[in-house]
């Protein structure tokens, strides 16, 4: 398969080459054959048909190539004319006038055709026709003046090949239409290459080449092309025409507006709507601005028609008609030779633009916008901007809208806290009123929105509601309507939408009684943030002091009377209410921290007394008792407690009346009087501690001493060995500890005292055991209870033994 297309390939180009001669083919079984009766010389008979075309079959031809270069349709304007509808760009205002391309003459053209801005005519070089040039100004004549025998003799192959092709059959037509397809390529290449000096342009008598009349202008710039691309042959015809109809343009529509962006016929529509939804306060795309900009409806940014002579021309024919009534469409927009205008004769402004023009004096609130079903003033302005183009441009009339209603406006500035007097100034059409006053309006709905979310929660203070449930519920649906009112409010951004203001005076009034109840509870919302820090250090501190303390109560009884006239919106709201309540809870605070001052100095030991438990807490009597707590027989758990009591003893010098205030417990050592109670100074209890240990050690001495010289126990100081029994009976004869306790000495006490038993007796057990069968008692039953107790403890041991130890 792939042989033999190469080789079909192959054929056809051979058969191209000789132009169709000596080789023929069959198509049903794909054969090529030489045929030598197949003689034709294609492109002798080309050249010998050219040398017979007369002129205006090379005319006829000539168009056909120049339909291409200037990109025409096979569809003309009018069955049997060369004319077509055509868009040039009026160079100097960036905008598309609407005309006619025709190849001929004037004289030559339809006359059914409707008159439009312009006329390009390309004139038959060969039979050039004859006609009187009016020098019209809106008449512009291109003619081949500059041709050369290549272009010459190209065009005339060319022809000849399409009449030879018109009355021939099978391979010969196929062959000279290929030919004549390769003969306008090479004319369309040539029209190209010399299209700036074979040309001459004709406008009002005056005949010059294109370049000529670009001289001084950059034909790069007027086109749009970039600086490595080459202008087409319609570009540069177009741009010439819009260089020299210029002047037509600006005498056919002297005040027509001056855009920035090119607009055209296709995308005008698109522009006109993106103003449209800009004016709506919608995003200002470049071509938006570029409209609302050459319609001069711009102050800087600010959307602003005052200035506009659109916008003037169409409101003094609005002021001409009396009260109540319109403008009607046709009024405004003029119909001139199929085509519809404003002002045709000076503004020339298409509907699309006249739209615009009014949906930016609709914004200003100067007139109300009527189409078929619908009217739209400032505040319908989203809506406006919803439909199409092409049915804004159908409306029915214009009228004006509501005039300004200024009591009702001057009270809506006065209730949000404005000057009333800026209701003139927004009659005046100025901005700045307007928006202070949303400025205003969403300052207000944030609060209000803030305050309902709160109102949810209740507004708690000291640990109570300050608001009962049924005012409360007022609030929330008094608030609810002003928010409502507010938000309402939000929709007139502008001058002109505040003239369309639909409340009435007595309705705008009506909603202070919201805005006051919304400052009252603002009010009442920073009282309590004022109040709080302080009432939060009471409520602390309630729980710090023992519930019997005077400060206690006293707090308490200030905390009901606040909470009391909190809860009374006349009192709450009284000029002196925040300053007396403030200062009665300051007064509350300073006597609690006085008193948790004095308190703490009980409690907590000082720096010397610091001092002094640090060297109780080493000194030797205590060294001696912890050595003879080792023997069984000491009662040991005194000296546990006796310890435990002393290390008890809490140490705090640090505590400033400043660091009170900012909390209502020491940070340093955190001492609440509540769980800690007091009997007693804590430096008196030191001062008890170092008198009881002299005790302590007085009993434990004869406590030994006792037990040493019981007959018991003599029997087992004969026991021991001569050096222990040597340090016992030392100690009995001086009656005193010796200076230096040690560990020899306590183990002979040890082993001395061994023979003894030691028993326990907890208080808690004892005081069980006589409460055993009731009380009252009497005391014959109580010395039998404590018989039976004593009886238990030592069952099984020798009474002469034993040894009784409290704990």
């Amino acid at each position: 398969d792939d042989l033999l297309t190469q080789v079909e390939t192959v054929l056809r180009e051979i058969h191209k080459t000789v132009s169709g001669q000596f080789i023929s083919s069959n198509l049903e079984n794909r054969q090529f054959y030489l045929d030598l009766k197949k003689t034709d010389d294609f492109d002798a008979l080309i050249e010998k048909r050219a040398e017979s075309l007369d002129s205006s079959q090379l005319d006829r031809y000539y168009y056909e190539a120049l339909k291409r270069v200037m990109e025409c349709t096979d569809r003309t304007y009018v069955t049997g004319y060369k004319i077509w509808q055509h868009e040039l760009e009026w160079l100097e205002r960036k905008a598309a006038r609407q005309g006619y391309l025709f190849f001929g003459a004037p004289n030559e053209r339809s006359t059914a055709v409707p008159p439009r801005d312009f006329y390009l005519y390309f004139i038959q070089p060969f039979d050039p026709p004859h006609f009187k040039d009016e020098k019209k100004s809106d008449e512009l004549f291109l003619r081949l003046t500059n041709s050369d025998d290549e272009f010459r003799t190209t065009l005339s192959n060319y022809a000849a090949t399409l009449d030879l092709a018109s009355t021939s059959s099978g391979q010969a037509k196929s062959t000279y239409e290929s030919k004549a397809t390769n003969f306008l390529r090479d004319l369309v290449k040539w029209l190209q290459k010399n299209m700036a000096t074979a040309f001459e342009v004709t406008y009002q008598g005056r005949t010059r080449s294109l370049t000529e009349w670009a001289k001084g202008k950059s034909i790069r710039e007027l086109s749009g092309i970039g600086s490595h691309e080459r202008i087409n042959f319609r570009d540069l015809v177009n741009t010439i025409a819009g260089i020299c109809l210029g002047t037509h343009f600006q005498d056919q529509a002297p005040e027509y507006p001056i855009f920035s962006v090119l607009i055209t016929g296709s995308n005008r529509d698109q522009a006109a709507q993106d103003a449209l939804r800009a004016i709506a306060g919608q995003n200002r795309t470049k071509q938006a601005k570029a409209v609302l900009d050459a319609l001069e409806l711009l102050d800087g940014e600010r959307l602003d028609p005052d200035k506009s002579k659109y916008a003037k021309h169409i409101l003094s024919m609005l002021r001409k008609k009396g009260h109540g009534q319109v403008v009607n469409r046709s009024e405004l927009i003029q119909d001139d030779k199929g085509l519809e205008y404003l002002d045709k004769d000076r503004y020339r402004l298409e509907p699309e633009w006249v739209i615009v023009v009014l949906a930016a004096l609709v914004y200003s609130g100067d007139l109300v916008l009527a189409i078929p079903g619908k009217k739209f003033d400032a505040i319908g302005l989203s809506q406006l901007s919803g439909n199409s183009v092409d049915e804004l441009t159908q409306f029915k009339h214009i009228e004006r809208p509501k005039d300004w209603n200024l009591p009702v406006l001057k009270a809506m500035f006065e209730l949000l806290g404005l000057t009333p007097g800026m209701a003139q100034l927004v009659t005046q059409g100025k901005d700045e009123p307007v928006q202070q006053l949303q400025k205003a309006i969403s300052k207000l709905v944030e609060k209000l929105v803030l305050l309902q979310q709160n109102l949810q929660n209740g507004l708690l203070f000291w640990g109570r509601n300050l608001l009962a449930e049924d005012e409360a519920q007022r609030l929330r649906t008094r608030l609810d309507e002003t928010k409502a009112f507010l938000e309402s409010l939000q929709a007139y951004t502008s001058p002109g939408k505040l003239k369309n203001f639909r409340y009435d005076t007595q309705e705008v009034i009506a909603y202070r009684d919201g805005l006051n109840s919304l400052a009252e509870i603002e009010s009442l919302q920073e009282l309590v943030v004022d109040l709080s820090s302080t009432a939060s250090f009471l409520s602390t501190a309630e729980a710090v002091l023992p519930p019997e303390d005077a400060w206690v109560a006293k707090m308490k009884t200030a905390r009901d009377e606040v909470l009391t006239q909190l809860g009374n919106p006349d009192k709450r709201s009284a000029a002196t209410f925040r300053q007396q309540t403030q200062r009665k809870l300051t007064d509350l605070k300073k006597t609690y921290v006085q008193a948790y001052l004095a308190l703490h100095i009980k409690a907590r030991l000082g720096v010397n007394e610091d001092k002094r438990k640090t060297k109780l807490m080493a000194d030797d009597r205590l060294k001696v008792l912890q050595k003879l707590s080792t023997i069984e027989l000491m009662p040991r758990q005194h000296l546990t407690d006796f310890q435990n009591r002393l290390a008890g003893l809490k140490s705090c010098f640090a505590l400033t009346e400043q660091e009170l205030n900012a909390s209502p417990v020491c940070p340093n050592c955190n001492f609440k009087p509540g769980s800690e109670p007091l009997a007693a100074h804590a430096g008196s209890v030191l001062d008890g501690l170092d008198e009881e240990l002299d005790k302590m050690v007085e009993n434990w001495t004869q406590t030994l001493l006792t037990n040493l010289e019981d007959p018991t126990t003599k029997g087992n100081l004969n026991l021991l060995k001569s050096e222990p029994k040597k340090l016992v009976n030392g100690f009995i004869k001086k009656r005193a500890l010796p200076d230096k306790l040690d560990q020899d000495f306590i183990h002979a006490l040890g082993e001395a005292l061994s023979g003894l038993q030691k028993v326990l007796v907890k208080i808690a057990d004892l005081r069980a055991a006589l409460l055993s069968g009731g009380s009252p008692v009497t005391p014959a039953e109580i010395k039998k209870r404590f018989e039976e107790y004593l009886d238990e403890l030592t069952k099984g041991k020798e009474p002469g033994k034993v040894r009784i130890v409290l704990e």
